[in-house]
């Protein structure tokens, strides 16, 4: 079998196959379904077009599909203008309806995506809140018989409510694309929003180079957003747009009225449909006059200039430009929900943080990262912080409680960023981390959020977007009222997809949970062979200007762009900063080598075929295993180097005992070392060929919306080509000594 890239696009997200019972199933289900029921939902009056209309043909017809495709009973779909008599009389019938046909309501949230259920021996009613919630029980439905893998139901009668909205996710099966079998897999999975990126009234950001664009290297393409929101409401999903909007004027300017119609006005003018906005300080910089910043966006700063960019400090007069925009902006939407994202400048004085916030307009919404800034002691005593997206950390972190609280007295609606579409920068290139044990943890401190401080909504991830994963069903019911308990989701998912060998697939998970405890989310491996998986090179005397990696030309963040293949780490001034991450990540690889050995005894218990969902699950952790195998070798290499060029110049090494012991030399002269560094090019050719089978199995391994592919056969190709470079160069210098 041939893998091609992108494959994984050509999978139905929803396909749903003859299912077979599951361990599940040895609970006694009073409700079994036959070909002798009916489903029964009010006839859609209105326009034929309208979103509701749309949504309700949908979520009617897709449970039809599900039933048919996973059990073969072909139920008859039955749309009246009048529901009472079904109510009176429901033997054997599935009803969908909105509140307004019960009275009274048995439901008492107010969110759209609620719902009620009542499961009975011989009927199923789902009252939705509004359509949204109706088709929010169906999906329910459907997960719970996928559960069980047969068409019956334990009895029911509650109400299931979301605790958050907006939901909010990228695309991840390409930038800012979203397919019609993307978006039903949004909606199925919980979520209730999409985010594409604006990079003008017309434009996102999924093309080619644009010179005029914010960041140069990000191409734009026509965006027909108006169309966009036509086709997500279908499903029941908002639009929100991520703006990299051109903003180069300050808003005391007499001209800036003006100048800010022209884009964020002349967007929404076009298309008053947007649900909401997002600004961020990287791309959402202005030329702020607060003296703490050069005044200057990032991409125009002169090298000598060192006071940061303005997109990186909370400047006092951020809330002019987010009052003018707001205006703007709702002069065509007055419900627009305009979202200020405090991401770039959580490592400032939290006055000064709060001082902003203090500023800022009331009548908009917050977005305040969960996990980062968190500051750790680690197992040598050195301390570490989390730079970046991570869930080696559950949260929430104190710069998120610093702003969360002060949210709630000022009665600012709260989101969150947590990455809980399952993917952070711990491993920049699977398609989700399989630490679920671990990202209950964070469901808990979310919900425990939203308890205390009001936290309302979430985005659940960046522009390396989100795919379905097993981790799908544990988020939505952690999400939700009356959920079951997450240990007894998880083990329910785990006998769904596992069988008899799920005990093996929940311990797995618990030791892969275990290991990304200890992930350092440093800067340095984060932006490095985290981000870029086994492609990470080991290089000697290369600069990244010597490197001619792959790379497509449509790449948001191609070639380089986000992640730095020289690292960066010096070793010998501080060694104990790269002791500390080399024993953490040692043990990471270690949980990650024992939970995969698990999974693949499993696998051959269950003769599970090639491509199936639990071959692709053990793929994704292989892969991880294989990129923090890297990070090893990267790290181990990298220090072998520092002590073989000390050597070769006959300098001082500090801590040189400590550093040998760590890489388990013992020969310490230059044939020593060279032989570690051979034997460290050696292994890592192999796990380059271990982590091509990965690719092979599921080609959304490897590959990141924003940079496409990372790793696949052209990038093992040049890895190996820049290892065999690189021992070449050792040979000629230790020669040349």
């Amino acid at each position: 079998m041939y893998t091609h890239n992108y494959d994984f696009r050509n999978r139905d997200f929803q396909y749903t196959p003859r299912l077979t019972p599951t361990p599940n199933a040895a609970e006694k289900a009073p409700c079994r379904m036959d070909e002798d029921w009916e489903i029964i939902a009010p006839v859609s009056h209105g326009d034929a077009d309208s979103a509701a209309v749309r949504l309700t043909r949908y979520f009617t017809g897709d449970l039809v599909r599900f039933l048919t495709d996973a059990f073969g009973i072909c139920l008859r779909l039955r749309r009246v203008e009048d529901v009472t008599p079904w109510l009176n009389t429901p033997h054997k019938k599935i009803i969908l309806v909105q509140e307004e046909a019960i009275m009274p309501s048995p439901l008492t949230s107010d969110m759209a995506g609620a719902f009620h259920i009542t499961v009975t021996e011989d009927s199923i009613l789902i009252v939705g809140k509004t359509e949204r919630g109706t088709a929010q029980g169906v999906y329910y439905l459907e997960d719970c018989m996928k559960l069980r893998g047969e068409c019956a139901l334990p009895l029911e009668n509650a109400e299931h409510a979301p605790l958050f909205s907006p939901r909010m996710t990228h695309s991840g099966v390409e930038l800012d694309t979203f397919p019609d079998n993307f978006l039903e897999a949004c909606a199925h999975s919980g979520m209730d929003a999409i985010i594409v990126y604006a990079g003008h009234p017309d434009t996102n950001l999924h093309g080619f180079t644009d010179p005029e664009g914010l960041w140069p290297g990000s191409g734009r393409q026509y965006c027909d957003f108006a169309n966009l929101v036509w086709r997500a409401a279908g499903y029941g999903l908002d639009v929100y747009v991520y703006s990299h909007i051109l903003c180069d004027m300050h808003p005391d300017e007499p001209d800036a009225p003006a100048y800010y119609e022209a884009s964020f006005g002349k967007l929404f003018r076009t298309c008053p449909g947007i649900k909401g906005i997002i600004f961020v300080g990287e791309t959402f910089e202005f030329p702020s006059k607060d003296p703490h910043t050069s005044g200057i966006r990032c991409q125009l700063k002169p090298k000598d200039e060192h006071r940061v960019s303005p997109g990186w400090y909370p400047c006092e007069d951020y809330p002019r430009l987010v009052t003018l925009v707001r205006d703007t902006i709702r002069r065509y939407n007055p419900q627009a929900d305009l979202i200020f994202w405090t991401y770039n400048w959580g490592y400032v004085n939290k006055d000064a943080r709060l001082a902003l916030i203090d500023a800022l307009p009331r009548d908009i919404s917050l977005l305040v990262t969960f996990d980062m800034w968190e500051t750790f002691i680690g197992k040598n005593g050195q301390p570490y912080r989390i730079d970046d997206y991570s869930i080696s950390f559950a949260g929430p972190s104190c710069v998120f409680v610093d702003e969360a609280e002060r949210a709630k007295e000022l009665g600012i609606r709260l989101y969150t960023m947590c990455n809980t579409g399952g993917r952070t920068w711990d491993n920049g290139s699977s398609p989700y981390l399989p630490v679920p044990q671990q990202w209950q943890k964070r469901y808990e401190a979310l919900c425990q959020s939203h308890e205390k401080y009001g936290l309302a909504g979430l985005m659940e991830d960046h522009h390396f977007g989100w795919l379905p994963s097993f981790l799908t069903l544990l988020a939505k019911n952690a999400f939700m009222t009356n959920g079951l308990p997450g240990d007894e989701m998880l083990c329910r998912i785990a006998r769904r997809d596992w069988g008899s060998q799920w005990e093996k697939a929940v311990e797995a998970w618990r030791l892969c949970s275990e290991g990304i405890t200890q992930v350092v989310a440093a800067n340095i491996d984060q932006y490095g062979p985290y981000r870029s998986g086994p492609t990470y090179p080991l290089l000697y005397n290369q600069q990244q200007s010597d490197l001619q990696i792959p790379k497509v030309e449509w790449a948001m963040h191609g070639g380089f762009a986000i992640w730095f293949p020289v690292y960066a780490d010096a070793v010998l001034p501080d060694p104990a900063k790269t002791l500390l991450r080399y024993g953490h990540v040692q043990f990471v690889t270690d949980c990650f080598r024992r939970g995969l050995a698990l999974l693949e005894e499993a696998l051959q218990v269950l003769d599970a075929p090639y491509g199936s969902e639990i071959s692709r699950q053990t793929a994704n952790v292989r892969y991880i295993y294989c990129t923090y195998i890297t990070t090893c070798h990267v790290i181990g290499w990298t220090i072998a180097k520092k002590l073989l060029k000390a050597t070769l110049a006959g300098e001082d090494i500090p801590a040189a005992g400590e550093l040998y012991e760590a890489i388990g030399v013992t020969d310490r002269t230059i044939g020593g070392l060279a032989k570690y560094l051979r034997d460290i090019a050696a292994e890592e050719t192999e796990n380059v060929a271990l982590a091509l089978t990965c690719w092979e199995e599921d080609s959304s391994i490897g590959f990141e919306p924003s940079m496409e592919y990372v790793f696949n056969p052209d990038f093992a190709a040049w890895k190996n080509s820049e290892t065999k470079r690189s021992l070449e160069q050792m040979e000629d210098e230790i020669r040349e000594k």
